[in-house]
């Protein structure tokens, strides 16, 4: 190719000999604009822009009105990274304002410039000339998404298909569009097709990617993991995807491998913050003191390469928090309210904090400045138990109820307000709350627990024991749940049941010398009095054991 266009210069060349060199008719200096103006074509398209640029020059020179050469001049000046290209394409569209491509080169330009509602007009002058132009529906479609018009953005995209409905990048931005609207169903049906129309790499590659965080978003992490992997087989060196995939895995549960995923990511970039960051707390989902070790490390790596990274500083303060090490914890928090005055989780966490130790005003204090950033359902439900803490009840239940009227599904607050209802022994209203907690969150078998000793005390046996049997299915392997209930069997006099509930529940804690004392009456009562002497016996060489300690 570039071999035709130097045969095309030479003819071009000869082409200018052969004209008159001294006579200068019209006719003449239009024909000698036009060869210098096709050589200047010839150098752009090998790359020679100085050449072409000046080739062009001579063009205008000897025909001013050359709208064309006008417009190739801009683009040259635009190559050489020239600042005022813009006025060639003025230029030449003031002498012919039917030039196409120069409305759609103007509108690149501001475009480029961030000054998007001027490349819009642009975009409208060039759909007068072509209307059914998928270039320009397509780049106005991509203009409205910069100024977040995504809906108006979806029709420019729409108009496009319908002229190209085979056409993959109109599928692709409007797949874009529809993630940004929350219209995730019809966002993952155009990325499927674009996949399947194919052929363009580049696209291929940011589809997968796109794809693999909408299904993240949509907390469907195992087919983003598909999309992470079938990306890093494009770029197997690109340490975000391995960074994207860690962040599934840690999801899904898979934190060994969630651990692989992000050291791999260090060792591709060992400046990335973000893969420190998240490798430090998987290793806090370890729930060990090694983990806990391993995170803090990780966390401090963070701050080493970046002092003003928030989230690694919040975490670390929460790592040496789960340590016992409250002063460095509140060191941490400190620091980061300092970097930032209005970093409100620095602020929660500080409260919590202090709360443990024993400094009841000065949390109280921290969670007032963090509801003045900005109020939330959490925070006024934190505010409600230091205020408990601090012995003020009824602005505690001020605070949750507050919390629920902010967020009616926040299930905590309903959760504390019931508790508090429990202690001032208004059980009816306790239960109310703990139905409502149970119906935002099934899953509490605090919850469900709290219910059913509201129901024994309200006389609902029937009740109590069904949520006796759904806390026990939520935790089956803790030992107040069966403690419980066995109290309630005993009341009964159902004292078999009692006694199965009473022996499970020191399977579970052994050292408990309560729970062989009351085990000891249930045999009792079974006739079984042997067996509730050693019970009796047990119970005070456990108490004996604890006192001694």
């Amino acid at each position: 190719v570039a071999k035709k266009f130097e045969d095309a210069l030479v003819t071009f060349k000869k082409g200018l000999q052969l004209l008159p060199p001294q006579s200068k008719p019209l006719d003449t200096l239009t024909e000698t604009a036009e060869i210098h103006y096709l050589m200047g074509l010839a150098y752009s398209q090998n790359g020679n822009l100085i050449e072409a640029f000046e080739s062009f020059n001579k063009a205008l020179k000897l025909f001013p009105l050359y709208a064309l050469a006008y417009y190739q001049r801009g683009l040259c000046r635009m190559g050489l990274q020239e600042t005022n290209y813009i006025q060639d394409f003025h230029r030449a569209l003031d002498i012919n304002p039917n030039l196409f491509e120069v409305f759609i080169s103007r509108a690149i330009f501001y475009g480029l410039q961030g000054r998007y509602f001027k490349a819009l007009l642009s975009c409208n002058k060039a759909l007068m000339i072509q209307p059914k132009s998928v270039r320009v529906f397509i780049y106005r479609g991509t203009l409205k998404f910069f100024i977040k018009a995504y809906k108006t953005a979806i029709a420019d995209l729409n108009s496009a298909i319908a002229i190209d409905n085979v056409c993959s990048l109109a599928f692709f931005n409007r797949a874009v569009c529809y993630h940004q609207i929350n219209e995730y169903d019809k966002a993952l049906k155009d990325y499927g097709i674009v996949m399947l129309l194919g052929g363009l790499k580049e696209v291929d590659f940011k589809l997968l990617i796109n794809r693999g965080l909408l299904y993240f978003k949509m907390e469907d992490y195992y087919s983003a993991i598909q999309d992470f992997k079938a990306a890093s087989v494009l770029q197997p060196t690109n340490d975000k995807i391995c960074h994207a995939l860690g962040f599934c895995k840690h999801k899904i549960g898979q934190l060994t491998k969630a651990v692989n995923v992000f050291t791999k990511a260090v060792k591709l970039n060992p400046f990335f913050v973000d893969a420190y960051f998240g490798r430090g707390n998987v290793y806090m989902d370890y729930r060990t003191a090694a983990g806990t070790k391993e995170a803090q490390k990780d966390f401090l790596r963070a701050l080493h390469l970046d002092p003003l990274c928030e989230k690694a500083r919040i975490s670390l303060a929460y790592n040496f928090q789960v340590l016992g090490r409250y002063q460095k914890a509140w060191n941490h928090f400190t620091i980061a309210i300092d970097n930032n005055p209005n970093f409100q989780d620095a602020y929660e966490g500080r409260a919590v904090i202090n709360l443990q130790m024993n400094d009841t005003f000065a949390a109280f204090q921290d969670i007032n400045a963090a509801l003045k950033i900005s109020k939330s359902a959490k925070l006024l439900t934190n505010r409600g138990v230091i205020n408990q803490f601090m012995g003020h009840l009824p602005s505690a239940m001020a605070d949750y109820k507050m919390a629920i009227t902010l967020d009616p599904k926040f299930s905590l607050a309903y959760f504390n307000a019931a508790n508090l209802y429990f202690h001032n022994k208004q059980f009816k209203q306790a239960d109310d709350y703990y139905t409502k907690a149970i119906d935002l969150d099934p899953g509490d078998e605090s919850a469900v627990l709290n219910r059913a000793i509201s129901r024994v005390l309200l006389q609902n046996v029937q009740g109590a024991l069904e949520d006796f049997e759904q806390a026990i299915a939520l935790s089956p392997f803790t030992a107040h749940i069966y403690f419980n209930r066995a109290n309630l069997y005993f009341t009964l006099k159902q004292y078999s049941d009692a006694e199965r509930d009473f022996s499970r529940a020191l399977e579970l804690k052994p050292d408990d010398a309560l729970i062989y004392k009351l085990r000891a009456d249930v045999r009792g009562k079974l006739g079984r009095n042997e067996d509730a002497i050693s019970d009796y016996k047990k119970a005070i060489d456990v108490q004996n054991a604890i006192r001694n300690r």
